[in-house]
């Protein structure tokens, strides 16, 4: 199984590969590049253990998508081993999600097309809060919010850096009415 360690210093490259055959989490020697090389290397990380905590942090601190696009993105978390994803969060944790079976999830958007990423969030404060925020700081307009209602087996995990986020592809969403003056930053937390 080769590893493509193109692009990384030498002493990167060797940092990576110990970390790798020593079974740890390999992020922190290539912070601002193990997202490109983990789709890079997907298959081969896989096989080797190496894929799923790297991939989350990878993936918590990457903070635009746009150049990489769903596929790619979508594939790496199919590669995963869901129960390793999900071992430090359970899914199911919250009470209201525990009962129920399903959640009803958010994800605000801007820019000229949406897509219906894999980042949701069970606040509908917070995805208005995103969508103001790519306005801010990304200058998109046509802010929007979206929900979806998707079944507990259908999300690869629960990530918690700065709030809850869920990581799902869901199958339908639709647009949620919010009227514009309520898109911003300083929403209540």
């Amino acid at each position: 199984m080769t590893i493509d360690y193109s692009g990384l210093e030498p002493k990167d490259a060797q940092a990576v590969a110990s970390a790798i055959g020593r079974r740890e989490n390999f992020y922190g020697y290539i912070p601002t590049q193990a997202f490109d090389f983990i789709l890079r290397n997907v298959a081969a990380l896989r096989d080797l253990g190496a894929l799923e905590e790297a991939w989350l942090d990878a993936y918590i601190f990457q903070s635009h998508f746009a150049d990489h696009g769903l596929g790619p993105v979508k594939a790496v978390f199919d590669a995963c081993d869901k129960s390793k994803l999900q071992a430090s969060k359970p899914i199911d944790a919250p009470i209201g999600i525990a009962r129920q079976e399903r959640v009803s999830l958010f994800r605000g958007c801007a820019g000229p097309i949406h897509h219906m990423g894999m980042s949701w969030t069970s606040s509908l404060d917070k995805a208005i809060w995103y969508a103001a925020h790519k306005k801010a700081y990304y200058d998109q307009d046509n802010l929007a919010v979206y929900a979806t209602t998707v079944r507990l087996d259908e999300i690869y995990c629960r990530l918690d850096r700065n709030e809850e986020e869920l990581i799902v592809v869901p199958s339908a969403w639709w647009n949620v009415d919010v009227p514009p003056d309520e898109f911003r930053l300083d929403r209540p937390r």
